[in-house]
């Protein structure tokens, strides 16, 4: 764990990619409450914030995570195409699918 405390900011890329195990999950809310108020963090997820619950196999415990993650947080949503395959649908390659896929962006500043 002193690993993930040291970085003046931690950068959690794809939340959510995987569903977490109940012992992964427990973890990471241990990470997410040691570095509370003590480090910043950057995560990414193109999970809304209502499929963590599922992601987590556990509401109570994604909602304990948002109410540290959220508390000084800025949330930037965005929505549309994955720029990956941007060339592909260009090029005729790829069709665009019918739903959009969502990317969120959270930072939680430890500082404030």
């Amino acid at each position: 764990m002193r690993v993930y405390l040291r970085p003046r900011i931690l950068i959690v890329d794809e939340v959510g990619y995987l569903p977490l195990e109940p012992l992964a999950a427990n973890l990471f809310f241990q990470l997410v409450s040691a570095r509370y108020e003590k480090g910043s963090m950057i995560l990414t997820s193109n999970k809304s914030f209502g499929e963590w619950g599922e992601l987590m196999g556990d509401s109570v415990l994604a909602t304990a995570v948002f109410d540290r993650l959220l508390h000084h947080c800025h949330v930037i949503n965005i929505r549309g195409n994955s720029y990956r395959l941007k060339e592909k649908i260009k090029a005729g390659i790829y069709s665009t699918p019918s739903a959009q896929v969502g990317q969120n962006y959270f930072g939680a500043n430890g500082s404030n």
